[in-house]
């Protein structure tokens, strides 16, 4: 399960970095909420309250159905 977590921190990441248009709101706490997720990369732990917020960052990329 950690290196399927590590993936999606990983792509969490980089959509937080991706030059992409956010809401004002969201654009407020990106770059923050982008070196959370970094740190939390870098010493391998993954908060549940953490990851729910990566699984819905990541969850419209992933979305098979489009």
């Amino acid at each position: 399960m950690r290196p399927r977590l590590d993936a999606d921190y990983r792509q969490a990441a980089s959509l937080l970095k991706d030059d992409l248009v956010w809401s004002g709101d969201f654009e407020n706490i990106r770059l923050e909420l982008l070196e959370l997720i970094e740190r939390y990369i870098q010493v391998r732990l993954y908060p549940e309250n953490i990851t729910a917020i990566v699984q819905k960052l990541i969850a419209e990329e992933n979305d098979l159905s489009i």
